[in-house]
């Protein structure tokens, strides 16, 4: 029977594995932990100890937390089921190697065999100095993400750690290839060629998933690139439209004028007043007035406006803008075509007394405020933390707030949703710099 001080310390180092584990594996792969998570994973951390405590050995141990990992991953994350179990089994795998190489390089230290063998207390210094540096880089690596995001959730491909798992292979390696070499501490040299090998898979391991991930980042923008054709042009069309409005209004211009003048000679006001209201709508379709001083992103608000006045949705803008900054056209016409067309399209199926939308902009020092507001009658559908598209077209929508997220970014900005009260607000702040006028 093990000693309790002892199985407190293993349950201590098993929780720490496990939770850490699981930490990493989310951060990854992108996925958000919820409280009954890391409850089940604390007390899956309690069931490994008590195995251990029955004498199963460490190889027994780590199974039993893939197994745990596993059953999370399934839970919150089945469509990348594979890709979580290829992350959680080299996870084990760089923890285990890690833990030999500090119990190894203590016993070397000391010139103590005790640090190697797994049944002596000695043994637990090392896999506790691993996992306070476990711990450690952890905590960095999430005050890191604090400082860089800000206000936006996290990213779900995090380089931070993708570039720590690559570190640690690569130092693991090294590390056993020169463990090996020593002559102060007698090793088995099957079990040090074992580890060699483990670290030489662990290094194409982790090379495979940054190429995997790179080939989804490069699949991601290709699809963003597609959603941004798709909007343009559909701006595009409607900005033809409109002028072709134009056209023919100024083109019938004069028959327009002699019809109403001749109602007005006759004496007949009330079809001349009726003939003036439907000749208002196409002149406040094309009316170009100034809301930021390009000429793109006008016409792009006042056609959004448009449209909601033929669904009937109320509008608002409140518009500060400034004038001469570094911010492209083809980003804000990204983001305002995104966020006004993702309002257009909640508040069209709200109630009566939710079919709204507010559009403010405002300048605070050199820091650009986009807020749009939209009336809802449901929260909008998440899944792991991202808002669904109701379209049926999954393939081609739904990356309309990821398009805005990658212009956002252009600026050091960030991009921020919420819901409540029957009111989905999405906010887009931007940091920009003055230029000088041509």
């Amino acid at each position: 029977m093990m000693d309790w001080r002892l199985i407190l310390s293993y349950f201590f180092t098993n929780e720490l594995r496990l939770l850490l584990g699981l930490y990493l594996v989310a951060r990854m792969e992108g996925f958000r932990l919820e409280r009954k998570t890391w409850i089940l994973a604390v007390l899956g951390g309690c069931a490994v100890t008590a195995l251990q405590a029955a004498t199963l050995s460490e190889a027994g141990a780590a199974a039993a937390e893939m197994l745990l990992l596993a059953a999370v991953c399934w839970r919150a994350l089945r469509e990348r089921l594979n890709l979580c179990l290829f992350v959680i089994f080299f996870y084990e795998v760089c923890v285990g190697l890690w833990d030999f190489l500090a119990s190894a390089a203590l016993g070397v230290l000391f010139r103590s065999e005790r640090f190697i063998e797994t049944n002596q207390p000695e043994h637990l210094l090392g896999v506790w100095l691993v996992r306070l540096l476990m711990l450690g880089m952890a905590l960095g690596l999430a005050a890191r993400n604090a400082r860089k995001a800000g206000l936006r959730k996290d990213s779900p491909h995090n380089a931070g750690a993708m570039r720590l798992a690559s570190v640690l292979a690569l130092l693991g390696f090294f590390c056993a290839v020169t463990l090996s070499e020593q002559e102060i501490l007698p090793l088995e040299e099957d079990r040090v060629g074992r580890w060699i090998i483990l670290s030489m898979v662990l290094l194409f391991a982790v090379l495979f998933y940054r190429l995997s991930r790179q080939r989804e980042l490069e699949g991601e923008v290709a699809r963003l690139k597609e959603e941004q054709a798709e909007i343009l042009e559909r701006n595009y069309q409607n900005l033809r439209r409109t002028y072709a409005d134009n056209a023919k209004l100024y083109h019938d211009l004069h028959n327009h004028i002699e019809a109403i003048y001749q109602c007005l000679v006759q004496g007949d006001v009330e079809e001349a007043v009726e003939y003036l209201g439907e000749l208002r709508t196409p002149v406040r379709e094309i009316s170009q007035t100034v809301w930021t001083g390009d000429k793109a992103v006008d016409y792009l608000i006042g056609s959004k406006l448009g449209l909601a006045e033929q669904k009937k949705i109320k509008t608002e803008v409140n518009m500060e803008y400034p004038r001469n900054t570094n911010i492209r056209s083809v980003d804000l016409t990204t983001i305002l075509g995104n966020l006004l067309d993702n309002a257009l399209e909640a508040a069209g199926g709200a109630s009566e007394s939710l079919r709204f939308i507010r559009l403010t902009i405002r300048r605070i020092h050199f820091m650009l405020l986009i807020k749009v507001e939209n009336g809802c009658d449901e929260a909008p559908a998440q899944e792991n933390g991202e808002l669904l598209t109701s379209k049926a077209d999954k393939r081609l929508h739904g990356w309309g707030l990821k398009s805005v997220q990658t212009a956002a970014e252009r600026y050091d900005g960030t991009v921020c949703t919420r819901y409540g009260d029957g009111v989905f607000t999405a906010v887009v702040t931007l940091s920009f710099q003055p230029v000088k006028a041509e």
